[in-house]
Parts: C-alpha cells; structure tokens; sequence
C-alpha cells in the first residue's frame, strides 16, 4: 500500500493508525504544490490527503473512510468496532463523524478566512469567529473526555488518532489546550506513543519524490 500525506495535516491520523497495526506501507510525503499536480490528481482528483492505494491499485479517499479501512483490515490491532457488534460501529462511526466534519471543518475560518468573505479587511473577524467555534467544540469534547482515556469503545481505536491531531493544533489559537485538562491530559499520552513519535519524526524526514 502506498499512503499519501502532507506533514501537518490531518493525515497525520492515518498514518498513525498504519503504524499502529504492523502493516507494511510505503509513505509519500507530499507538498501543497505536489497536491495540486497533475500526477496525483490523476490518484486523487481531489488533490487532499489521506489518498490511500491499495496494491491493486484501489483507491480509498477522505479520513473517516481511510481510518476505518485500516481498522478493518487489521483486527488484531482491536482498532475498530467488531463486525458483528452495530452499536459499537455505530458509536465509532459517530465519534469519527463528529471529529472529521464539526471539529476539523470548525478550523476552516482559521486556517483559510478568504472562503468566507469578499474582503481582506473582514477576515479577522472570520478567525474570531473561528476561534469561538472551536473553543466551543474543544469545551465539548473535554467534557465528553472527563474520566476516559480514549474517545470511544474504552479502549485505542482510530478515532484517537484523529483526535490527536485536532488536539495537536489547538496552541494555534488564542485559548490554548491547556484550557480543556481532560483533552491535554490525552494528547500528553497520545505523545508518548512510539506509533504517534515515529509518524511525526518520519513526517519531517522523508523527502518528495
């Protein structure tokens, strides 16, 4: 398998989650100007990250469907729900959901204000916003993380993966994760993990081909 990604972001997750389940893979580092080649677009006319391919050549794109993949094939790395269980894919699903489209599209008036105003002058105010949106999900999650180690299923599944990145960011905006105890509490952990330290470590290493 060859996984596409950009250091930074969010396929971060994915890659993680490859690390976490021994399957051998070949990782591709991409860069903004890469992501917008004609090459890749012809892998992911998407032109984003995660692009996983598959040695016959599949193609499987967006996180939630990436990361539940990698559950899939690996179950003895008990990164997913269990087949035969609907609640637990069921709140799986939900827990990934949630991070991939209300908590990671929250950072959208941060990192790109320009899509949401016709002028340069309004788009501070489109960060604020942004910031206030993301305070409030963050505020959520560290409620819902009160007590747990993981986010869902009480154990490690790829939604931890996902919710560290979204955690990693956080010390970019003007509330800092300290502010949510329950959320830095599992990023520290998440850190230390030898998946999460040799993902970020091969991120910054690997050059483009």
């Amino acid at each position: 398998m060859e996984l596409y990604i950009m250091p930074g972001a969010c396929s971060l997750a994915s890659h993680i989650a490859l690390l976490w389940t021994d399957i051998p893979f070949d990782l591709i580092v991409l860069g903004h100007e890469d992501a917008r080649s004609a090459a890749f677009q012809q892998i992911n006319p998407k032109g984003a990250v995660p692009t996983l391919v598959l040695d016959d050549g599949t193609v499987i794109t967006e996180s939630l469907a990436v990361l539940e993949y990698i559950a899939d094939i690996a179950p003895a790395a008990h990164l997913g729900a269990p087949p035969h269980d609907p609640v637990a894919r069921a709140m799986l699903n939900e827990a990934l959901a949630e991070l991939v489209s209300d908590m990671h599209k929250a950072w959208a008036p941060v990192f790109v204000p320009n899509r949401f105003t016709v002028t340069p002058a309004g788009e501070a105010d489109v960060r604020l916003a942004g910031f206030v949106q993301l305070d409030a999900q963050f505020a959520r999650l560290d409620t819902v993380m009160t007590g747990k180690d993981w986010r869902v299923l009480g154990r490690r599944t790829v939604a931890d993966a996902y919710l560290y990145v979204m955690c990693s960011w956080k010390d970019r905006t003007p509330t800092p994760l300290s502010a949510f105890p329950h959320l830095a509490a599992f990023k520290a952990r998440m850190a230390a993990d030898p998946a999460v330290i040799a993902a970020q470590s091969r991120e910054v290493s690997i050059s483009v081909p």
